[in-house]
């Protein structure tokens, strides 16, 4: 059973999505707050598998999280919260060391089951997001042809720096507006395998954008 620590932006959200973790069981509360600086100690002290933050926060942002969360000693999944995948924030902060997102409207509605699959190391793109990856990885889509065909999911070959042809046919088809259950069905492998190969593309983010401050 996973522990979970909640950052919201607004009290009576921030209730309402501690009564539904409550009630819902799988999951276990660490904690909450709405403010980041308040929080900090307490996620340090109870080292939540999970921190589920909205991208903006009272006194901070997503991308300040997930920074802060990476000078714990433990560090903790970061789920973003965001009422839609379109907000020009999500892609930079899962560069800055988020781990996925759940498209949440403040109601709290599938959040158990997003912190299930991150848990389990799971994630989704979607298209914007998909495509915002491949122009940070600097590879362009490889033919739809290719990589709508089983053998696609499993070429290993390099197609760039970080990420190996079957991530760029990935990312492809996600560009492209496939579903996950589609994508599943032409490569012959289960949807949970394809959600646990976007969770590691989002670490390569973690990866490329750590290289690009160094550089």
């Amino acid at each position: 059973m996973p522990t979970v620590y909640l950052l919201r932006l607004s009290e009576p959200t921030l209730q309402r999505t501690r009564s539904l973790l409550l009630q819902a069981g799988g999951v276990e509360l660490a904690g909450s707050s709405e403010n980041l600086t308040d929080a900090l100690e307490e996620i340090a002290a109870r080292a939540p598998d999970i921190v589920a933050s909205d991208l903006r926060l009272v006194d901070s942002h997503a991308m300040r999280v997930a920074h802060e969360l990476g000078r714990l000693a433990v560090r903790p999944q970061l789920l973003l919260l965001t009422p839609t995948a379109d907000d020009l924030q999500l892609f930079a902060a899962l560069s800055a060391g988020a781990n996925a997102y759940h498209v949440d409207n403040g109601s709290g509605t599938g959040l158990v089951d997003a912190l299930m699959r991150l848990h389990e190391r799971r994630a989704m793109l979607s298209p914007q997001l998909a495509r915002q990856a491949m122009a940070a990885f600097g590879i362009d889509r490889s033919p739809i042809v290719t990589a709508r065909q089983a053998s696609a999911a499993l070429d290993a070959t390099p197609a760039g720096r970080q990420i190996d042809q079957a991530s760029r046919h990935l990312l492809t088809l996600l560009a492209q507006g496939l579903l996950l259950a589609e994508i599943a069905t032409l490569w012959k492998l289960e949807a949970a395998e394809i959600e646990r190969r976007i969770w590691r593309l989002v670490r390569l983010l973690h990866v490329r954008s750590r290289e690009f401050l160094i550089a």
